[in-house]
């Protein structure tokens, strides 16, 4: 045969050879993926000779798995350790009979893992197990916690206050097999939430009935965004339904938006919403907030936060560990609240204008009769145990007068009389009727009235002399912020008078009988006090003294102002200003000052930082200032200085790491020979002996006699 025809013989052999082993291949394929459809599931477990292939497998609960046996028998045994006899312990058993691999034969069986856990199998058949063969699945269930901690990773979601309450507060549903829908707001959300309350992150634990209101954003069942739609009803875990609406925008769940959703796990889904949800009759504010937002309470709220009461009434009421009584914090809260037509009207009654009555001196009386510390309400919820909480339509309650009285703010008792339709609040003065019922908030509850509860206002005394009035003034809307006046008269303190925050004046008047000496004294307890002004005027409406803050200066006070008579022969005024370090004042101390000899006054600071005095002085006025100190602690935190009218400083005790020590002979304005004596200062002073120009030792100071001071 010719050479090359051989060849070619040889290349159409080896060529058909080829051919039949691909068809071959080509056939197995096919029948092996004919044998496997006929064993179809999520997932392929192969067993071939002492082998699971894989031997180790993690799949979702819900999810199948196939067992096939290509070669050798084998069984699947998921009940006890072959080698060992220990009980594998699996959440269920399984055990799949032996079975020869051949083609013909190689499905073993299926087995849907829907109980989530850890899976134990071997092959008892013969020596199977001892030559290693065993498979492990994980039936890993990624449930609705481990989901939120995804949905927070998302650049596009943030949800981190939400995962921490609702993986803290609600497991049970989390965790488990039955599927849930739950509705996330998102941080934006709480945001809100946590700024109309005024509250800390970790506060909101404390809201009443908390588990309940995370409850409402829990909706039984699976529902993906294309199962919901318009009208749709939901049953949340708490017992209400939740309402679904759709329009242009997209789905709302109550009022809140779904601005993302579908985020989904082993046993429920994840939309999240731009609102915090709440059950129907559940608070969704404080009893300030619900104040504020009224259009018919903007008198009230003004009147609230002059008064400083805003904080107060903005604050969440907790509950104790315990749950038996209330903690140290304020409230609960219940505000009688007049509307505004009340307060106009009652404001006609008492011949002011409106806006007198926010400046009065009386608003603080007017105000506390509308507020009790605790709760009047028409239903029992259970966080209202404070023992002043009752309830008005409880018949063991109404029936009982000893339980159907609360007390107000101003320490007076509310009664509370319950007709058929209609609820009245009887005060001191007058009876009121309660129009809207029941606004409950976070913190208490808000009744509105439809009058204003009459305070005993009596009548301001003008005295024997003149009705004069303190003007009090702050440009920022903090008020005076810390800062006070003291109102003295003879020696006894009447008043201390502030602006509140919100307010920029505030009016208080007082009668002054003949010969009255008034003192004001100016406690600089605040930062701001180069804001603060005051005058004071007489009642022709005539300014006596004033004083504007400035950027330079704080306010001083005034003493030894005289009522009904001229201050005639002052030649200067001494500031005295007293100091104290950390603010303790100077407690049961003072620094009393001696006028040519003689007891004048003493000046007390019995809280603060800064009290600054002036005292009016005539010429040739000698003055000592004796630091009185019975329990000024420690000494070396308080001092004082004492300067003239043009600023210079005549005494410096104001050393912090001293003690104040007295200052004598501090004398002032000029002679009647016109020799200027003023402004002078003796260090360290220690007198001897006063002696005239003749040389006579005298023992009194005398005004006329021109002195020498032997020191």
């Amino acid at each position: 045969m010719h050479k090359s025809a051989l060849i070619k013989l040889l290349y159409y052999k080896l060529n058909f050879h080829i051919m039949r082993a691909i068809l071959l291949l080509l056939s197995l394929i096919i029948e092996m993926q004919l044998v496997f459809a006929q064993c179809d599931a999520d997932h392929i477990v192969i067993l071939n000779n002492f082998e699971f292939v894989p031997s180790e497998l993690v799949i979702v609960p819900g999810e199948s798995v196939a067992f096939i046996n290509i070669e050798g028998i084998h069984n699947l045994n998921g009940i006890n350790n072959s080698i060992t006899g220990d009980y594998f312990n699996n959440p269920v058993d399984y055990f799949l009979d032996d079975t020869t691999g051949t083609p013909e034969d190689i499905c073993m069986g299926i087995i849907e893992f829907d109980t989530p856990g850890i899976y134990n199998f071997d092959s008892s058949y013969g020596f199977d197990a001892q030559a290693g063969m065993s498979l492990t699945i994980n039936s890993d269930a990624f449930v609705l916690e481990d989901l939120f901690t995804e949905v927070n990773a998302l650049d596009s979601v943030s949800i981190w206050q939400s995962q921490y309450v609702f993986q803290s507060y609600t497991p049970s549903y989390l965790n488990g097999d039955e599927p849930f829908t739950i509705f996330v707001p998102n941080d934006a959300a709480v945001a809100d939430i946590l700024e109309t309350l005024s509250i800390g992150q970790f506060d909101i634990f404390d809201l009443p009935n908390f588990g309940e209101i995370l409850e409402y954003h829990i909706a039984e069942g699976l529902y993906f965004e294309d199962d919901l739609y318009d009208g749709l009803m939901l049953t949340s875990a708490q017992g209400q339904e939740l309402t679904i609406t759709q329009n242009e925008s997209g789905f709302f769940v109550d009022n809140a938006q779904i601005v993302n959703s579908n985020y989904t796990a082993y046993n429920g889904v994840i939309h999240v919403i731009d609102q915090c949800l709440a059950p129907s009759n559940s608070p969704e504010s404080t009893v300030m907030q619900i104040i504020a937002d009224s259009p018919d309470h903007e008198i009230l709220e003004e009147a609230i936060s002059i008064l400083g009461l805003a904080d107060e009434l903005s604050s969440l009421a907790t509950l104790e560990q315990d749950g038996i009584g209330l903690d140290d914090g304020p409230g609960p809260w219940t505000v009688f609240a007049p509307t505004d037509e009340a307060f106009e009207l009652f404001a006609e009654e008492m011949g002011w204008p409106v806006n007198d009555l926010i400046e009065s001196q009386f608003l603080s009386n007017i105000i506390n009769q509308h507020i009790v510390n605790g709760c009047v309400d028409e239903y029992n919820y259970s966080y209202e145990i404070d023992e002043s909480c009752f309830d008005l339509y409880n018949p063991l309650l109404s029936t009982d007068l000893e339980f159907n009285i609360a007390t107000n703010l101003d320490g007076e008792s509310l009664q509370f009389i319950v007709n058929e339709n209609s609820i009245s609040v009887v005060g001191q003065q007058n009876t009121v009727e309660i129009i809207v019922s029941d606004l409950i908030a976070y913190n208490g509850v808000v009744q509105v009235i439809d009058a204003v509860i009459t305070p005993k206002i009596e009548e301001i005394q003008t005295g024997s002399c003149d009705l004069w009035t303190l003007e009090l003034t702050s440009s920022i809307e903090q008020g005076w912020d810390g800062d006070a006046l003291g109102l003295v008269i003879n020696n006894t303190l009447a008043e201390t008078i502030t602006v509140s925050e919100g307010s920029q004046e505030f009016v208080y008047q007082f009668g002054v009988d003949q010969n009255d000496i008034v003192d004001i004294l100016y406690f600089a307890n605040g930062p701001s006090g180069s804001y603060n002004s005051y005058k004071l005027k007489d009642g022709e409406d005539q300014v006596i003294v004033q004083w504007t803050g400035n950027f330079n200066n704080y306010p001083t006070g005034y003493s030894g102002i005289y009522a009904c008579e001229s201050v005639k022969g002052v030649c200067e005024k001494i500031t005295v200003e007293l100091n104290s370090e950390f603010g303790w004042g100077w407690p049961y101390s003072s620094l009393d000052v001696y006028r040519n000899g003689n007891y004048d006054q003493s000046i007390e600071m019995p809280i603060g930082y800064s009290q600054i005095t002036q005292i009016n002085a005539y010429e040739n006025d000698s003055f000592d200032f004796i630091v009185n100190n019975q329990l000024m602690f420690p000494e070396e935190l308080g001092g004082y200085k004492i300067r003239s009218e043009s600023g210079t400083t005549l005494v410096d005790e104001d050393n912090v790491n001293e003690a104040p020590d007295s200052s004598y002979n501090i004398i002032v304005c000029e002679s009647e020979d016109n020799v200027s004596i003023s402004e002078i200062k003796l260090q360290e002073p220690s007198l001897v002996k006063m002696i005239d120009i003749l040389g006579r030792e005298q023992k009194d100071h005398k005004k006329g006699i021109l002195l020498f001071y032997m020191l």
